[in-house]
């Protein structure tokens, strides 16, 4: 009963967020960001960027890895640096 009781009031949390560091294209402009999944992490950089166009692709700034899937975003460690492209934009090293 104890185990129930204990489980309807402390719901399992979320996962903890992870903290990463998202550059623009430009390299002029660098923020942290804490997200626990690669769609929180694109969400809160569009705020952070103030991208309206809502497109973006997320590479490495490191090499320019484009990073597309949850289970690759998960394997990179915390404080990978980001770099977001806006349509039209191209990693350059």
């Amino acid at each position: 009963v104890g185990a129930v009781t204990k489980q309807t009031l402390f719901p399992p949390l979320m996962p903890a967020g992870r903290p990463f560091r998202v550059s623009n294209a430009s390299r002029s402009s660098r923020k942290g960001i804490v997200a626990s999944s690669l769609q929180e992490l694109l969400s809160k950089t569009l705020d952070a960027f103030v991208v309206t166009a809502g497109i973006v692709t997320l590479v490495l700034e490191e090499d320019g890895t484009v990073v597309d899937t949850e289970e690759f975003f998960k394997s990179l460690d915390d404080n990978t640096h980001f770099m977001v492209l806006e349509k039209g934009q191209k990693w350059t090293p």
